[in-house]
């Protein structure tokens, strides 16, 4: 019996390794929401930092050959396109603030962005970070917007483009 036990365990954990989608596949595959809109600390995707904004760039390690540059000003992270200056991605992380468009920020519930943003959204879990999001897609637009959450508690979100603008190797 132990054996016909442990052996319905393997199978069991076998078939949900086997199931498990990335993140690019749940992206794909929930329904449209319009974020055309949408800002995160009145920046929006596709338009362009102004020097003026008070954004330092981050110090480069060298590392990663990447086609953007980060820059933050201690509210906000922003990855802007290296040739065209273009803002790919806008970020409120850890220690920083600024909202989204409908004034969702780090310490909003899930259920006030549900609220907000509705139903078509992707769950996501990253093992290897130990990191829980959900999100929203805008497929006609490109437009991804993503919160990090614990204990059902916005601990990070970002809007960016969806697919193929951010390039980290």
């Amino acid at each position: 019996m132990k054996k016909l036990s442990a052996l319905c365990l393997f199978l069991l954990l076998m078939l949900s390794a086997c199931s498990s989608q990335t993140l690019e596949q749940s992206m794909k595959k929930v329904q449209s929401t319009n974020l055309s809109g949408e800002s995160i600390g009145g920046l929006k995707v596709g338009t362009f930092l102004q020097e003026e904004s008070g954004f330092k760039a981050y110090e480069s390690n060298g590392e990663y050959d990447r086609n953007y540059n980060q820059f933050r000003n201690g509210k906000l992270d922003v990855s802007v396109d290296k040739g065209t200056d273009e803002i790919l991605a806008v970020a409120v992380i850890e220690g920083g603030t600024g909202a989204t468009t409908a004034h969702i920020k780090l310490g909003s519930s899930l259920d006030e962005v549900i609220s907000v943003y509705g139903e078509d959204y992707f769950s996501y879990t990253d093992s290897n970070q130990g990191m829980q999001e959900i999100g929203y897609v805008d497929h006609e637009n490109n437009l991804l917007l993503s919160f990090v959450h614990f204990d059902n508690e916005v601990t990070g979100m970002s809007l960016g483009y969806a697919f193929d603008r951010l390039i980290w190797e």
